[in-house]
């Protein structure tokens, strides 16, 4: 019996490959100023938006990680809508 559901698009599994980038990196950069869940609810919002908070926490944070841009935040959402849109063009048809 043949599966008649359509591939998920390519630019769906590659917007969550760059989530999935973006907060490890995110975690990674963050858990360097108090610890891995230290201050989480302040953390959290840096994952997409710089605030004040965030600011002050690269400024103190000093460690072998690469300051966090939410470059690839933004980019998986774009390659996530961009794979909704296929999706449902092809359900369409």
């Amino acid at each position: 019996m043949p599966e008649n559901r359509p591939q998920t698009p390519l630019a769906t599994k590659l917007g969550f490959g760059l989530w999935v980038i973006s907060l490890v990196w995110w975690f990674a950069y963050y858990a360097q100023y108090g610890g891995a869940f230290g201050l989480m609810d302040l953390k959290l919002a840096c994952i997409s938006w710089p605030t004040k908070e965030c600011y002050f926490f690269q400024q103190q944070i000093r460690g072998p990680v690469p300051r966090y841009v939410p470059a690839f935040w933004y980019a998986g959402m774009l390659a996530f809508a961009v794979g909704l849109y296929q999706t449902w063009q092809q359900r369409r048809k």
